[in-house]
């Protein structure tokens, strides 16, 4: 008995000792374990039934270089690549997919937490883990990648380095990944205001290092040129992709589920209104410069890019993928009062995930909009807190000095 009640104080304190690593550790797996159980469960997707095996089943009747010379996905040529390399595993096409996406969920949270210890320095460590522990248990990432088999956390997991450079001035790396993120998938330009933001607001990077854009999305397409798929073909695949959906919201809680407008009436105006609100946005931002630090610009990207989501046509329900991720990252890391603000964002997401996975809404459709709506007007408002106190603060050090 005393034996036993030895081992217990041991185990009691060894466990009061690495309690955090412990923790940490076991939420890890869990996560992992979680991916797991759902990438196999694939009836619920349709995107999967219908698209993505047939997809890869196209490839492995066609081959590497001839798949690549067809036009079988509406994906741009990386993504495609993806689906010819898994179709070379001889498996069924969900356990590649699955593994790539869970893979790239993980590596945007190492970056996710490499930008909080930067941030944070040494004391942010533990804090840090548990903000990004918190990214992999969000509904919509979960759901994403194992579950729904979409592709969404690729281009995000390069989005996050490219912020994680941008912030550190490592200014080359940051638009590389940046261009490899906007040639994986189209939304990473809800990325972009920020990146302006940041240009006038105190980081010295040249304004032709945007070109690494254009440049690496022609690079990206010579794969399927090279095995003979027309170069025109090849480089309007975005510009198709922009014209695909005449609505003005497909399955999300934007403004204009609130507004039930008519896209050939407005889209045009709302992208000009978008503009207009960033604009007013970007001038509040630039008339406090001074004020504007890495961690003001980590709270600016989730800002601006779900601006964009709320304000602009023809957006789906998983185009608010990243700009979720960073607000959450934001409030878990810097100010857990106000988690509500990032779990109204992400409780609309997840619902609208569940109405087009297993259908039907809870509440009146209006009332996401409205949830999304506030929910933005609340960060908004933080954020003008924030660069005013900023301002102030500024202001005292060079009083007192």
């Amino acid at each position: 008995m005393r034996k036993m009640l030895k081992l217990d104080e041991k185990i009691r304190a060894l466990f009061g000792r690495y309690m955090r690593e412990i923790i940490v550790a076991v939420l890890f797996a869990l996560s992992v374990i979680i991916r797991l159980e759902l990438a196999p469960k694939t009836s619920w997707s349709g995107d999967y039934l219908y698209c993505i095996a047939p997809w890869v089943e196209e490839y492995r009747k066609l081959g590497f270089v001839k798949g690549l010379a067809s036009e079988i996905t509406n994906y741009y040529i990386p993504y495609n690549i993806i689906f010819a390399l898994s179709a070379l595993c001889p498996t069924e096409a969900w356990v590649p997919i699955s593994i790539i996406s869970c893979a790239a969920e993980y590596l945007m949270i190492y970056y996710a937490f490499r930008i909080l210890t930067y941030l944070g320095g040494e004391k942010a460590t533990f804090p840090a883990a548990f903000a990004v522990l918190l990214l992999l248990y969000l509904p919509p990432v979960i759901l994403n990648g194992a579950f729904w088999k979409q592709c969404d956390a690729i281009y995000a997991a390069f989005g996050m380095m490219s912020l994680y450079y941008l912030l550190t001035e490592k200014y080359y790396r940051a638009f590389l990944f940046l261009s490899i993120a906007f040639v994986f998938k189209l939304q990473i330009i809800l990325l972009f205001p920020v990146f302006l933001i940041a240009y006038f607001c105190g980081k010295n990077y040249s304004i032709l290092l945007w070109l690494r854009i254009p440049v690496t999305y022609l690079e990206a397409g010579l794969p399927a040129i090279l095995c003979g798929r027309p170069p025109a073909e090849v480089y309007a695949i975005y510009l198709n992709q922009s014209d695909e959906y005449h609505y003005m919201f497909m399955n999300t809680g934007n403004l204009y589920r609130l507004l039930r407008s008519d896209y050939e009436a407005l889209s045009h105006a709302a992208i000009l209104a978008t503009v207009a609100f960033l604009a007013f946005l970007f001038y509040y931002v630039y008339r406090r410069r001074e004020a504007v630090t890495d961690r003001m610009l980590l709270m600016l990207a989730g800002l601006t890019g779900y601006a964009c989501f709320l304000f602009l046509p023809a957006m789906h329900e998983r185009y608010d993928y990243l700009p979720i991720i960073l607000v959450t990252l934001y409030y878990a890391y810097y100010d857990k009062k106000k988690l509500y603000i990032p779990a109204v964002m992400v409780l609309v997401t997840s619902v609208m995930y569940c109405a087009y996975l297993f259908g039907g809404n809870t509440l009146p459709e209006e009332m996401y909009a409205l949830m999304s709506l506030c929910a933005f007007a609340l960060m908004v408002k933080d954020t003008a807190n924030m660069l005013n106190k900023n301002r102030e603060g500024v202001r005292h050090v060079h009083q007192d000095q």
